[in-house]
C-alpha cells in the first residue's frame, strides 16, 4: 500500500500535461465521421480576448497547468498525502475494505480553484473524452474533457480544476474515446457536479478535432 500512496500523486500530477506536441506532423490522421464539419455555435459570445499573439476571434492556447491557480497543486498533494496517511494507520490496526462497501471507493481530491481570468475566454486545449449523455449512434451532448487517457474510468479521478464539463447542444459525433483532441469553445467556471466526476470548468463547444498524433 505504501509504495502506491507515494507514487500515485506524482502519477496524478504527471499525467496532467497535455499530449507531447513536438514534431507532430501539420495533419491529424483520418478517422472516419470522427469530426463534423459544423458544430452548434457557443450560447455566449466570448469575450475580448488580451492576450499577446492572439488575433481577435481566435481561441486562446491553454494548457491543463494553466487551469490550476497557485496553490492547487501543494493542495493537492497535501489531500492526498493525509488521505493515504490515514488509511495506512487504518490498514495497521487490522482494517480491512470489503468489495462493494462505502470504503471500498476513492475520493475526488483537490478544490474547485479556479483561474479566473480564463472565464469568459475562447480557448483551446489537447485531451481526452469521456462520454456522459450520448446515442446510440456516437452522438454526445455533454462528455468531460481530462488531461489523459482514461481519466475517470478507474479511481480517484483528476481533481476538478482538470475536468472539463463540455456541452454540445446539437450533438457532437465522436467514433474513438481512446484518441487524443482538441477542444475550442467558451469557457466558465463554476461547480458542475456528477457521478463520473466533478468539474470546476464548463465549455460551450464550438469545434473538436483531432490532436495531431506522430507517425510510428
Amino acid at each position: 500500500m505504501r509504495p502506491f500512496r507515494i507514487l500515485l500523486p506524482l502519477l496524478l500530477l504527471a499525467a496532467c500535461s497535455p499530449p507531447a506536441m513536438e514534431d507532430a506532423p501539420e495533419t491529424a490522421p483520418a478517422l472516419e465521421e470522427a469530426v463534423p464539419a459544423t458544430v452548434a455555435a457557443p450560447r455566449r459570445s466570448a469575450a475580448p480576448t488580451e492576450y499577446w499573439g492572439v488575433k481577435p476571434g481566435e481561441a486562446l492556447p491553454v494548457t491543463w497547468e494553466d487551469l490550476m491557480p497557485p496553490g492547487a497543486e501543494a493542495e493537492l498533494i497535501r489531500q492526498m498525502t493525509e488521505f493515504y496517511d490515514a488509511l495506512d494507520k487504518r490498514y495497521g490496526e487490522g482494517f480491512t475494505i470489503e468489495e462493494g462497501a462505502a470504503d471500498d471507493t476513492m475520493p475526488q481530491f483537490g478544490t474547485f480553484d479556479v483561474a479566473h481570468e480564463l472565464d469568459d475566454q475562447l480557448v483551446r486545449i489537447p485531451g481526452y473524452v469521456v462520454p456522459l449523455d450520448g446515442t446510440e449512434q456516437g452522438r454526445y451532448t455533454e462528455f468531460l474533457f481530462v488531461p489523459y487517457m482514461g481519466a475517470c474510468i478507474h479511481s480517484p479521478p483528476p481533481p476538478p480544476n482538470q475536468i472539463i464539463l463540455v456541452r454540445a447542444p446539437e450533438g457532437q459525433r465522436i467514433t474513438d474515446i481512446w484518441i487524443p483532441y482538441y477542444v475550442e469553445g467558451t469557457l466558465s467556471t463554476g461547480e458542475f457536479l456528477n457521478d463520473t466526476g466533478n468539474a470546476a470548468y464548463a465549455l460551450q463547444l464550438t469545434k473538436l478535432e483531432p490532436y495531431p498524433l506522430m507517425e510510428p
